[in-house]
């Protein structure tokens, strides 16, 4: 029965676990036997995994190098996994579980219903034990984004007090120049109403003159009319006394 080829994930594991040199929680003997402990007393707020015993993981790391392992399930959760693999030669079942590339717990069964069951418990772990991981990973992309977004605000407040202030000034410069031009109005109009005064008075001392003028004139003719009327008067006489 030919093996299948391990996927590449789970092979940067195998990898990642040799350099770290991670050991199974539970003792090869007991995995056999089928006495491997679940890890529902683990808690999910656990700063690190345990480490374990060297001989299951350094067995499955041979065996995946040596790709004799086929890979029939591996479920991801956060950093955590769990897979279900298979040793076509012996008939064997190794369960994993590993954190952020290393091995951190490795079963390894010959009965195929319990490898189902101990994967599946495996998995479940990962669920709880990806909890606080992933809502850190969610309240750091929340932060992140409430950091752009007050980024963004205070840009725009920024942006809104230099406006503001501009308009400030605009204001004051426009209110001290309607300020001057009402004084300059206002001087204008006072000019205004003196010359108005000034033009009022040079129009009476013209009017004045003017009545005396007339008056003069009239007086004049008056005077020539008399002087002619006295002349015509003194020549009718000098007529009637020579006709006689």
């Amino acid at each position: 029965m030919g093996c299948m080829m391990l996927a590449v994930p789970l092979a940067a594991v195998a990898q990642s676990a040799s350099r770290a040199q991670a050991t199974a929680v539970v003792p090869l003997a007991q995995a056999q036997a089928g006495s491997v402990a679940p890890l529902a007393q683990t808690s999910a707020t656990d700063a690190a995994p345990a480490a374990a015993p060297s001989g299951a993981v350094q067995e499955l790391q041979a065996l995946i190098k040596q790709h004799e392992l086929s890979e029939l399930r591996t479920t991801y959760n956060g950093k955590y996994g769990a897979s279900l693999l298979f040793h076509p030669g012996t008939l064997t079942y190794y369960v994993a579980l590993f954190h952020d590339g290393q091995f951190w717990r490795v079963a390894k069964l010959t009965d195929a219903a319990r490898s189902e069951a101990l994967y599946h418990d495996f998995v479940e772990q990962t669920v709880k034990l990806s909890q606080v991981e992933i809502r850190r990973i969610l309240l750091d992309a929340q932060n992140a984004h409430i950091a752009q977004l007050m980024a963004a605000n205070e840009s725009r407040l920024a942006g809104l007090q230099t406006d503001l202030s501009i308009q400030r000034r605009q204001e004051a410069a426009l209110a001290q120049n309607h300020q001057e031009v009402a004084e300059q109005a206002a001087a204008l109009d006072a000019e205004r109403n003196a010359a108005q005064a000034r033009l009022a008075k040079v129009q009476q001392q013209i009017r004045l003159l003017e009545h005396q003028q007339n008056s003069a004139d009239l007086k004049a003719v008056q005077d020539i009319q008399r002087h002619k009327s006295y002349a015509e008067i003194k020549k009718g006489s000098k007529r009637h006394a020579v006709s006689e």
